[in-house]
């Protein structure tokens, strides 16, 4: 992608030029509307692993649809047999600290049915070639103290942990 293409408008719907498959039999693809139940079954699992409450389906389908539409988002999911079995969302984000642009992943959750059979590393084998894509020089997550599986992924796919703090308002209403 060249740079003008990317400083005017993401096609969040090339994310993946065209589905590819693993040695595994999975497929990473763009996700849809379709896929609604699925993401809700993930963000479940996910909420759960976190300790956090569970999501409302309808919150979850309107940020999907959300994410769909926007233009530097992306949601990548990977399929065994036409069941998702994974979820990426990734944000291609502009940034004045490094001055270039940034893919920052506020999301990856792998059916808890099917982790360690290479589902994350596809999803961000995907992620990594977004960033590339859009000439990215750095890709951005978290993964809480305590989730050391997690923690041992990312780092096996040599991520570093930083000590960067991440700060939450919880329940802010714009007010």
């Amino acid at each position: 992608m060249d740079a003008s293409n990317q400083d005017n408008h993401v096609n969040h719907v090339n994310h993946v030029n065209k589905p590819a498959s693993d040695a595994g039999g999975f497929l990473l693809r763009d996700a849809d509307a379709g896929d609604e139940e699925a993401v809700y079954r993930l963000s479940r699992q996910l909420a759960a692993a976190l300790g956090d409450s569970e999501p409302r389906q309808e919150a979850v389908r309107g940020r999907l649809l959300e994410l769909l539409e926007e233009p530097r988002a992306g949601v990548l999911v990977a399929e065994e047999r036409g069941r998702v079995r994974g979820v990426a969302t990734l944000w291609i984000k502009p940034d004045l600290a490094h001055g270039d642009t940034v893919v920052e992943v506020p999301t990856l959750v792998v059916d808890e049915e099917a982790r360690g059979r290479g589902i994350g590393r596809l999803l961000m084998r995907g992620v990594r070639d977004v960033a590339r894509g859009y000439g990215a020089s750095l890709i951005e997550l978290v993964a809480t103290r305590d989730n050391s599986a997690a923690r041992a992924f990312y780092q096996a796919l040599g991520f570093s942990e930083t000590d960067h703090l991440t700060l939450e308002l919880v329940g802010y209403s714009g007010g």
